[in-house]
């Protein structure tokens, strides 16, 4: 969807397939450039369209989770324009008015900010459920009841509600909330006030964290009315507010340069750091499935079947006296002989060979990459 572009109407079937989730609508975040994926997630081909985890690409399998809830013209996708090509070609059922185009990737407030704009314009009584297009969540049935729980909280408008994940292990790469007071709302499931966020935090505090409770993973979905995430935009971050009533009133390709003008003046900024942290109406609903951020080649050893070894091979592989490794191969066969702890990718942009433990830095090699104007 062009910034402004009218939508049709939703029609009768439509309607009905919605039910109770007529007025409900998915928002995913197919921004960022996935660099701790190179050599297989590129500046043209980032993360979200690159298949890690089977044969369907990340932002398909997403579409899918939501489509349990939805139908596909209540799913919107917001991506930088020089990936709406490949996004399409991911997506062909996705309706092209679906895709919300952002003219350069400002980080996630923005991104939701603009999302919030055009359903809002849509529908004055719309709900966004958004999530990040990277993430493992294998208990669908789980997953679905829970959102829509989430949705009936969010509904009333009054709060912005964050979905927070039971601590698995302690992890040093995501970040927390900690949770206050217990409210019944709504009955059905456990809701608490959010006492605060924390950053990503050294091992030893997150065994802390994990062993006293009461602290959860931060997992990035958030489910709130458009028109409240607009008002604390508002509140919170008015310059952006500001900017997105602009964007607002943008009607024509004529004024695309304008537009795009309007978007690179934005701050580049998360919507945790810039309004979730600091509005006092955010809810949080914790969830007991298993979840996973597909952040690293290493998060494939918790999401993919393992070898006896523990190595995650995919590719016609020949692996030997090898323990603990991420294999991953488009067509060039790799042989491993006598190795433990190492991610090895081959694609057509290259190979990456490094310690699993520096996985979290490949990010550094995609940038120089980028750089250099190497494919």
């Amino acid at each position: 969807m062009a910034i402004g572009a009218k939508t049709g109407k939703t029609g009768k079937g439509t309607r009905k397939r919605a039910g109770a989730f007529r007025d409900t609508y998915f928002v995913i975040m197919a921004g960022g450039k996935g660099e701790r994926f190179w050599p297989l997630s590129t500046d043209r081909i980032p993360k979200p369209f690159v298949s890690l985890m089977g044969r369907k690409t990340l932002i398909e399998l997403t579409v899918d989770r939501a489509r349990k809830i939805v139908p596909l013209t209540h799913i919107f996708v917001v991506l930088v324009r020089e990936h709406l090509a490949i996004a399409k070609k991911c997506l062909p059922g996705l309706p092209r008015s679906n895709f919300i185009i952002q003219p350069f990737d400002r980080d996630t407030a923005p991104c939701v900010g603009l999302a919030a704009m055009v359903l809002h314009q849509l529908n004055h009584d719309a709900v966004m459920v958004v999530l990040p297009s990277d993430h493992y969540l294998p208990d669908e049935a789980g997953f679905t009841g829970l959102i829509k729980e989430t949705v009936k909280a969010a509904r009333r408008g009054e709060h912005l509600v964050t979905i927070g994940i039971t601590p698995g292990r302690p992890e040093t790469g995501y970040g927390y909330i900690k949770a206050g007071k217990k409210i019944s709302l709504p009955p059905e499931a456990d809701c608490y006030e959010v006492a605060r966020y924390v950053e990503k935090p050294n091992l030893a505090t997150a065994r802390r964290y994990v062993r006293q409770g009461g602290y959860y993973w931060n997992a990035g979905i958030f489910v709130w009315r458009a028109d409240a995430l607009l008002e604390g935009l508002r509140l919170h971050m008015p310059a952006l507010h500001d900017g997105l009533e602009k964007l607002g009133k943008v009607r024509s390709l004529r004024q695309k340069a304008g537009a795009d003008a309007v978007f690179a003046g934005f701050e580049k900024v998360s919507i945790d750091y810039g309004l979730m942290e600091k509005a006092k109406n955010v809810l949080m609903m914790p969830a007991a499935f298993v979840w996973e951020d597909v952040g690293t080649w290493t998060s494939l050893l918790r999401v993919l079947c393992a070898d006896e070894s523990g190595n995650v091979v995919r590719g016609k592989n020949l692996v030997l006296d090898t323990t603990g490794c991420v294999i991953i191969s488009d067509k060039t066969p790799v042989a491993t002989l006598g190795v433990s702890g190492l991610v090895i990718v081959a694609g057509k942009n290259g190979i990456l060979v490094c310690d699993a433990s520096k996985a979290q830095e490949v990010r550094q090699i995609a940038r120089i990459i980028s750089k250099r104007g190497d494919r």
